[in-house]
């Protein structure tokens, strides 16, 4: 029974940690390259522009949203093994779009994507203690309770801290961007399976808190 437990524990400590993993890289690749790009004499002023502008940003098609009518398929892009152009319908794109966004918002943007970063370490480091305790048969406690109500929380603060600068970018390239047969969407810019995990480790705390409570009150019977 540990063991299958302890194979799926380390299941979700390599999600978590690939959470983590891949926000970080982006951060740190979008840091390093506007570094780059302000220090490099060979990069133009233009250049320059377009890496700060940069912007990910998810679509959906008219006749999806019932907005338009324009049919399954709304462009093309060349196929190089057959060498002819297929019909296509993107949901995401990266744009290079002045928003107009202040010193202010952008700091308070990079300040959310590393409190992101380090409550995804939290959750990690929380749920590793969680493990440990059940390994050592040290289970069904009012400690562990706790445990996973902070996990849970903790969760759902990481959606939320993923959710806010995600919908900041909606909202600024909204008022300046658009593309034919398309409107922009939230819905693909966050990932909402830690709001599902922190839901669900809540689920787990009260469990776990009315089995104790109920022991509690057996052992008073008695």
């Amino acid at each position: 029974m540990k063991r299958r437990l302890n194979i799926l524990c380390i299941i979700v400590v390599l999600v978590l940690g690939y959470s983590v993993l891949e926000t970080g890289y982006y951060f740190i690749v979008g840091v390093k390259a506007g570094v780059e790009a302000g220090t490099e004499n060979a990069v133009s002023a233009e250049n320059r522009k377009e890496l700060i502008n940069m912007k990910y940003i998810s679509l959906l098609p008219e006749h999806l949203s019932k907005v338009g009518n324009n049919g399954l398929f709304q462009d093309s892009v060349y196929n190089e093994k057959s060498g002819e152009y297929v019909p296509v319908s993107f949901n995401s794109m990266m744009v290079s779009v002045d928003t107009k966004s202040a010193t202010m918002e952008q700091a308070a943007f990079s300040l959310l994507n590393l409190l992101h970063m380090a409550i995804c370490i939290w959750a990690i480091v929380l749920f590793v203690r969680l493990v440990i305790s059940i390994n050592k048969s040290d289970i069904f406690n009012w400690k562990n309770v706790r445990r996973l109500r902070l996990l849970g929380t903790t969760l759902i603060i990481s959606f939320c801290t993923a959710l806010l600068p995600a919908y900041l970018t909606f909202r600024s390239v909204e008022k300046v961007f658009s593309v034919r047969g398309y409107e922009l969407d939230l819905s693909d810019m966050v990932n909402t399976t830690t709001l599902v995990l922190g839901i669900s480790t809540l689920i787990v705390a009260e469990v776990f808190a009315i089995g104790l409570k109920m022991k509690e009150e057996q052992d008073l019977t008695i």
